[in-house]
């Protein structure tokens, strides 16, 4: 070996071989990259037809059409039975039971002190409801004083234990 301008150069080299075999050569692999370029070309598009893969296909599409809706259905079933099932009094005592346990177990989370706001909203709510049943029971107590008075039409009222229909409820040892 020699070392020319170039690089390195074998002094002892032959004459280049013919280059017309390694063109045939080249030439028919080109031909055989091109024949397999098209069929790969054409299995992807049949891959990507959906129409073909599903006739080809038919026994497994229908096989999976069926587990899935079958799947589906079972997932129904099943929820329909354990509601079912949840619902029955011994399910509920059973519950009930799991209840108890975990609130001896952890009383601090059930006797839990209500916040500033839920007093507040607690004890309006109290005094909104006594006020309507103070007045639900005044229109009930006057309705019955009334309807008794138009009952015995015959009868003079005698002026004690007469009762102002608009009156508030007093008690008889009250007066």
């Amino acid at each position: 070996m020699a070392e020319g301008p170039g690089g390195l150069t074998d002094v002892g080299a032959r004459e280049p071989a013919d280059p017309r075999p390694i063109a045939a050569e080249l030439a028919h692999r080109r031909d055989d990259l091109t024949v397999l370029m098209g069929e790969l070309s054409r299995r992807a598009h049949e891959l990507t037809d959906l129409r073909l893969q599903i006739r080809r296909h038919a026994l497994g599409v229908a096989a999976t059409v069926l587990a899935v809706g079958g799947v589906a259905a079972g997932a129904i079933a099943l929820g329909v039975w354990r509601a079912r099932r949840r619902d029955t009094l011994m399910a509920r005592g059973g519950r009930l039971s799991a209840a108890l346990g975990r609130m001896i177990d952890r009383p601090e989370r059930v006797a839990v002190q209500p916040t500033v706001t839920h007093r507040i909203l607690a004890s309006a709510g109290s005094a909104v409801a006594a006020l309507l049943i103070k007045a639900v029971l005044q229109r009930l107590a006057a309705d019955e004083v009334a309807g008794s008075v138009r009952s015995r039409p015959h009868s003079v009222p005698s002026g004690r234990g007469r009762v102002d229909p608009t009156s508030p409820i007093v008690s008889p040892g009250s007066r």
